[in-house]
């Protein structure tokens, strides 16, 4: 017989790594689904989906068996992509504060050389992204391209730039952190 979502959570609350394997099988496609569909690029609905399962490990014992699984892990979801969001939308304004920064020819000296070492990194960041990725992360915030724009003339679907943008965002931050 094949266990119900509630037996599962009470078997979950109990420690039983059966329960999580096969809540796992069960939601993990579902999970995936949806956050690509948010976020439009493979990776970052990779690790949404861990942190999604990571969550409900973590969370087990808050688990009211009565309420809908499904509901529950897609609220988790939700609120994974606006941090996805939030994070990567604080990162472009701290990328965009250094180029500011890097524009201001009247900066003190110390200010100067800390914004040029910065710069410095930042081209090498920016280097190290494919030719395509390279290409369309430039276009986009170094000549200020819309989405649209940067399409039409590489003869790309919007999608592509978006995901391409998002790809070049992430691994800049990745490489920043280190």
């Amino acid at each position: 017989m094949i266990p119900d979502d509630a037996s599962l959570v009470h078997a979950l609350q109990q420690g039983s790594q059966e329960a999580f394997s096969e809540i796992y099988r069960r939601y993990s496609r579902m999970v995936f689904i949806q956050a690509f569909k948010k976020v439009g690029v493979r990776e970052v609905a990779e690790d949404i989906l861990q942190e999604v399962f990571s969550a409900l490990w973590t969370g087990k014992a808050t688990l009211q068996p009565d309420k809908s699984l499904k509901a529950y892990l897609l609220g988790i979801v939700r609120f994974k992509v606006i941090d996805y969001y939030r994070l990567t939308a604080l990162r472009l304004r701290h990328l965009d504060s250094l180029t500011h920064l890097m524009d201001q020819p009247e900066a003190p000296l110390q200010d100067a050389l800390y914004a040029k070492e910065q710069e410095k990194t930042l081209h090498t960041h920016i280097q190290s992204l494919s030719d395509s990725v390279r290409t369309i992360f430039l276009l986009s915030r170094y000549d200020g391209l819309s989405i649209d724009d940067i399409s039409q003339k590489l003869q790309l679907s919007n999608q592509t730039v978006r995901n391409q943008i998002s790809k070049a965002l992430k691994t800049l931050r990745l490489k920043w952190e280190e």
